[in-house]
């Protein structure tokens, strides 16, 4: 009978610290610690020298406030290509540009000052939970996110001629946001992602992976936790089966030495893409730093693939 006490006990606590670390696990995805304009720009300053607010001085700025069709607001600037900016078509360019987890717009213009050097204009917005974008709502790790960009998107277009050429660029969980949202934008000419994971779930398991921490039961509890508490399906967040059904280029970048979003996961979604696709390696980067790392690269990299598609 003893015997039997310790062994229920034994179950019973075992089970309790599952739910207490598959909790933790679920509210650290959907609630992570973000950061701020400023916290962003001097992260890379400390980190690279490089003042990120630089690229937006002297540029045509307009602010927007995007209301997402699950009712909460998104903060956005469209900064524009410098006025003699002009390609050989007459048609302006414009890359909307998708920031990764915990981060905000500001970051994402490390590939923005790349277009608009190429005379691209840049839509630079939050994503829900982050930067000055509504706080009233959780990161659901592209699941919402994607679709709001399908949204965005349309309700940027009104600022730009009709026959304007357009284009995603996204980092992290950018990266899989634009990789989800591009077969719902059948306007798109291109989609450029960087470090994109292949789906959630794949994600988290690296994630726990890189902790030492077991799969199970921290990654099934916490997956029940984050589709119930947080609105998070797991298995809804797959750039794999979206990538499959997108028809215009695109580009797949990720450093070498990346562990954050295992540089395996760019093959995934690479051999997902049965045409038009090219992909780039960054030699010894880790997560999200190929475009600091080989800044003359990267640029090279991009424009080359834009030419390659006939997009500049």
């Amino acid at each position: 009978m003893t015997i039997l006490i310790i062994a229920l006990s034994l179950v019973v606590l075992l089970t309790v610290l599952s739910y207490i670390m598959a909790s933790k696990f679920a509210q650290v995805v959907a609630l992570p610690h973000t950061s701020d304009y400023e916290k962003s720009r001097q992260d890379r300053i400390r980190m690279s020298g490089f003042d990120l607010f630089t690229v937006l001085e002297g540029r045509k700025i307009q602010e927007f406030t995007y209301k997402s069709e699950f009712g909460y607001n998104l903060y956005g600037r469209i900064i524009y290509a410098d006025s003699d900016a002009k390609f050989k078509d007459g048609h302006q360019r414009v890359v909307i540009l998708s920031h990764g987890w915990t981060s905000n717009h500001i970051t994402m213009l490390a590939y923005g000052k790349i277009y608009l050097k190429m005379g691209f204009s840049l839509v630079a917005f939050d994503h829900r939970f982050h930067g000055k974008s509504e706080k009233g709502v959780n990161c659901t790790m592209g699941l919402y996110e994607s679709k709001d960009l399908v949204g965005l998107g349309n309700y940027v277009r009104q600022f730009f001629p009709e026959d304007t050429i357009w284009g995603l660029q996204g980092e992290s969980m950018g990266a899989a946001t634009v990789m989800q949202a591009a077969p719902d934008m059948p306007w798109l000419s291109f989609v450029a992602e960087d470090c994109g994971y292949s789906s959630v779930r794949g994600e988290m398991a690296a994630t726990l992976d890189a902790k030492k921490l077991p799969h199970f039961p921290i990654l099934n509890l916490g997956g029940i936790i984050l589709k119930h508490r947080y609105g998070l399906d797991m298995a809804k967040v797959n750039a794999v089966s979206s990538v499959a059904r997108t028809d215009v280029p695109m580009l797949f970048c990720h450093g070498d030495n990346d562990t954050f979003v295992p540089t395996k996961m760019v093959y995934d979604v690479y051999n997902a893409k049965k045409d038009k696709k090219q992909m780039q390696l960054f030699e010894g980067s880790t997560h999200a730093e190929s475009v600091w790392d080989h800044p003359e690269q990267y640029e090279q990299v991009l424009e080359g693939f834009l030419k390659q598609y006939n997009i500049i």
